[in-house]
């Protein structure tokens, strides 16, 4: 190496922050693998750290603290990582802090690497559990912070949260999901979508951009593993970076997801196991 040369990161293609689970399969627990299993190169930050995810009980570990938090961002900018990174994925936030961080940092990653993308999965809760975050960090996501994100992959319960009413009919979640289109904010994606499920033995997405709103169904599967929203939107994510269109990148995801909850129901396993279901 030359005197005076400067070593730069090599490239990355998704920084993924969300929860971080010792045993499981949720937030990087699964998105991280998932991408690997899509020869994607992936750093993780975790927002919380537990031994395992909170369904089986009260875990051990907890969130992140803002001072390393926002270190673990900072270390990202002062590496120049960010500056060679092709998109960022945020899920599941420990604490409204946390939020706060993260939409004073964005602003910055965009400006040095303009051309990265952000992908929001604003978790806050679903139909079984309610919210199951702090109500503070719900009012967060109702601020322009979400305006920061290209795409939003909110379930039909989140959008409600957002748009602050009750959903039923394929009409109304178009007009909630449109209403999030600002800023930055280029598609939304919403999945188990009110109104757009034929029937109980099925569920529906619904894709909303600023031209068109396209749904797409597929059959429920009977299986109690979780994470299934932070595997789908780690997937979807890989096909668009590998440069597939969202009407054959949303199709393919699903019957992804579905294969591997299938493959986890046939060994009765309680999280995801292998990802030999997708392809590499």
């Amino acid at each position: 190496m030359q005197q005076g040369s400067k070593l730069r990161p090599p490239p990355i293609d998704v920084i993924t922050i969300q929860s971080q689970v010792v045993y499981g399969s949720v937030g990087n627990g699964i998105a991280y693998r998932t991408l690997l299993k899509k020869n994607l190169e992936v750093l993780q930050v975790p927002s919380v750290l537990f031994g395992c995810p909170p369904y089986y009980g009260a875990p051990h570990g907890g969130a992140i603290s803002s001072e390393w938090f926002s270190g673990f961002l900072e270390d990202l900018i002062a590496r120049e990582v960010v500056c060679r990174a092709r998109a960022i994925i945020i899920g599941y936030l420990g604490d409204v802090a946390q939020c706060h961080i993260l939409a004073d940092w964005l602003p910055r990653v965009i400006a040095l690497n303009p051309g990265i993308k952000i992908y929001i999965d604003p978790v806050m809760g679903d139909y079984g559990e309610g919210v199951y975050v702090d109500k503070r960090l719900v009012e967060r996501y109702r601020s322009p912070y979400l305006n920061l994100a290209h795409g939003l992959t909110p379930n039909g319960f989140e959008l409600e949260q957002l748009c602050g009413m009750t959903l039923s009919t394929r009409e109304q979640t178009e007009q909630a999901a449109r209403a999030l289109l600002k800023g930055n904010t280029q598609w939304v994606l919403v999945t188990s979508a009110p109104g757009v499920a034929n029937s109980a033995q099925e569920v529906g997405l619904l894709l909303v951009t600023a031209d068109e709103a396209q749904s797409f169904t597929h059959a429920k599967i009977d299986s109690p593993v979780k994470g299934t929203g932070d595997m789908f939107t780690a997937l979807l994510i890989a096909h668009l970076l590998q440069g597939e269109p969202f009407s054959k990148a949303v199709p393919t995801a699903i019957h992804e997801v579905c294969a591997v909850l299938e493959d986890a129901a046939r060994h009765g396993w309680q999280e995801i196991g292998h990802l030999r279901a997708l392809k590499s």
